[in-house]
């Protein structure tokens, strides 16, 4: 089988290898398109490190169909189109139990320290199995689609941590796919009022099609002032910050209202600082937050959501996987919204 083999930075190999064999608790799976997330982008123009098994075959927002099952697993056929949730934990420890497991120490991700879906086919582990990270694809999405599942099950992970709740106003800084993701997702749970903030134009005119109520360009003029005219002076309930930017961060929490909350949702540089005033989190009892991937739960039930909006505006470029370098290059120059890798 073709398989594009992660070596480091801007290091990415196409490779014919064995299609992987497959023990009687394990399913494998015929991918049937990839999504190029935008850490994937990260990892390959400035290297990895930490959890990284290297070389390893990147690639996590997986839409597939099995293939292969072992005689020991039930509840799947061959044929049946899935979904990958692309993290899960070693189930035991306390974060495990209490449905963390994306922040397990020990957790296992697909296109990190498992090989992902940059490949024609795919090997689910039997805990991966077992934890429940296969998920039947329902008829109304298509192959394509579905890799969507994925980056929507993370945004909808951070919007449930800003605890949002209907008629909110809500603030998401970053109008790339995920901020776009996270957009579409808050008119399913009741924002009455979306403000998107970009500092591309032909993002903000996308974002007024994925549901943004009013958008505003954040390198022209004072954003925070921007914001607290649109809201009366109020503040918005919350801020998603969905860009890799730590003046984002400081802007967001400029932004939000007393009691509000801050999502810090988009990883910045290495080592990055902050400046803020603690008084402006600790007099306005402001909520201060991380998110990060997203949980088995999450992802089950954003392939319910997602089920009933139309995804194929987000797809703008697909690439065979010999083309994988053009695709992360497109990503990279921010030409599209989601490139995927289709087989």
């Amino acid at each position: 089988m073709k398989s594009a083999f992660f070596y480091g930075k801007e290091d990415i190999q196409i490779h014919e290898i064995n299609i992987p064999n497959i023990k009687e608790d394990e399913i494998l799976i015929k991918i049937r398109a990839c999504g190029i997330c935008g850490s994937d982008v990260r990892s390959y123009y400035e290297g990895v490190e930490g959890r990284y098994k290297i070389p390893v075959i990147l690639g996590h927002e997986v839409s597939g169909q099995v293939f292969k099952i072992g005689g020991e697993v039930d509840d799947f056929v061959i044929g049946d189109r899935v979904a990958v949730a692309p993290i899960y934990g070693c189930g035991k420890c306390s974060f495990c139990v209490s449905g963390q497991e994306n922040l397990c120490k020990d957790v296992m991700v697909f296109g990190c320290n498992l090989d992902g879906a940059f490949a024609e086919y795919m090997k689910i582990p039997a805990q991966a199995i077992q934890r429940g990270t296969l998920v039947k694809i329902p008829d109304e999405l298509s192959d394509e689609e579905a890799v969507l599942i994925e980056p929507f099950s993370c945004c909808l992970h951070g919007l449930l941590r800003a605890n949002v709740q209907p008629g909110d106003t809500v603030l998401v800084i970053g109008a790339g796919p995920i901020g776009l993701a996270h957009t579409k997702l808050l008119r399913f749970l009741g924002a009455s009022y979306i403000i998107a903030s970009d500092v591309i134009d032909s993002r903000l005119e996308v974002a007024k099609k994925f549901g943004a109520d009013v958008t505003v360009k954040s390198k022209e003029g004072n954003l925070p002032l921007k914001v607290k005219k649109l809201t009366k002076g109020k503040g918005t309930d919350s801020v998603i910050v969905a860009a890799p930017s730590k003046e984002a961060v400081e802007v967001g929490l400029k932004t939000v209202r007393r009691g509000g909350s801050v999502v810090i949702f988009g990883g910045c540089p290495a080592n990055s600082l902050i400046q803020i005033d603690p008084n402006s989190i600790h007099y306005s009892e402001i909520t201060v937050t991380g998110s990060i991937d997203s949980t088995i739960d999450d992802f089950r039930r954003t392939v319910q959501l997602i089920s009933r909006v139309n995804l194929e505006p987000f797809i703008t470029h697909r690439f065979p996987l010999e083309e994988v370098h053009q695709a992360m290059q497109v990503m990279k120059d921010k030409k599209g919204l989601k490139a995927i890798l289709t087989f």
